[in-house]
């Protein structure tokens, strides 16, 4: 019922996404690694939540605590300076480090209100950490509690922050690689539609690596990469341009779904061509009919 040529194409081209994914991922992380992008991120993130973008206050003072930035030897004056900077920061630990620096481990919610006064300049965040101490009653505990609770929820925006940037290279990635390959999804998807039996030797394994998948992309004879009459057939038909620059943008932007995604997708539509899933995968809740 479903060894269908639609299913075939289906196929065909999650597999083709799934490679270009795999790709572009690979490329973006090694970027990320290299440029220091998460522990960029979190600095900055840090900076406008403690209202510090000069990094000259709190900001800096965080950074230089060994809750912090425990590999630093805690001089640091500029960002520049900064030794090592982590790419992850625990919220009980910011708060431990901020209570700290601010010197607001007092016994009673007035000694608390006045080592804010003395310590945190700004405003905004003198207001805020003032009424924490006031919802905390006074409590140690509490305070630290509220404290991470708040470095946590900003942590959010951060990660959303983050995650829109590698999203946005991952694309530019897989834009590039589309056009450099030739990999347009609509060419693709008619090849498959054309010749059903391109799709039937596709197979994908969970421990391949970005260029082994490629490399099982290009085995399969579909047309995809730059030849003589790829050249010609763009050169004489204006339309076929057209169609190939959307093609190449609609295999971008499937990288945006990453490689799980399509990598699950080719797994479910495999087990609707084939007999269903196993018992093992019935019980992990696994397979097409999970």
């Amino acid at each position: 019922m479903f060894n269908t040529a639609v299913l075939d194409v289906g196929i065909g081209l999650v597999f083709t996404f799934l490679a270009v994914s795999l790709v572009s991922s690979a490329v973006t992380e090694a970027l990320a690694s290299m440029l220091k992008w998460r522990s960029a991120t979190l600095l900055t993130g840090i900076k406008n939540l403690l209202n510090d973008h000069a990094f000259e206050g709190l900001a800096r003072s965080v950074y230089n605590h060994a809750l912090i930035n425990p590999r630093a030897d805690g001089k640091a004056a500029t960002e520049s300076e900064i030794k090592s900077p982590p790419t992850y920061v625990d919220p009980k630990q910011f708060a431990d480090a901020l209570i700290d620096v601010t010197k607001i481990a007092a016994d009673a919610p007035a000694g608390m209100k006045a080592a804010i006064d003395q310590n945190v300049r700004d405003p905004q965040l003198n207001q805020l950490l003032k009424g924490i101490v006031d919802r905390s009653e006074g409590k140690l505990d509490n305070l630290q509690r509220d404290l991470a609770t708040w470095f946590d929820s900003a942590m959010d925006r951060v990660g959303g922050a983050y995650k829109r940037k590698t999203q946005l290279c991952s694309f530019i990635v897989a834009l590039t690689l589309a056009v450099l390959l030739n990999v347009d999804s609509i060419h693709v998807g008619k090849a498959l539609w054309e010749q059903p039996m391109l799709a039937k030797a596709i197979e994908v394994k969970s421990g391949d690596t970005p260029e082994q998948t490629l490399a099982r992309l290009e085995a399969l004879g579909l047309p995809i990469g730059w030849t003589s009459e790829t050249s010609r057939r763009l050169g004489q038909n204006p339309m076929e341009v057209v169609v190939g620059l959307l093609g190449w943008l609609i295999t971008a932007l499937a990288t945006l779904f990453g490689a799980p995604f399509w990598f699950d997708s080719l797994q479910r539509f495999a087990r609707l061509k084939g007999s269903g899933p196993s018992p093992s995968e019935k019980k992990a809740g696994t397979g097409a009919s999970a």
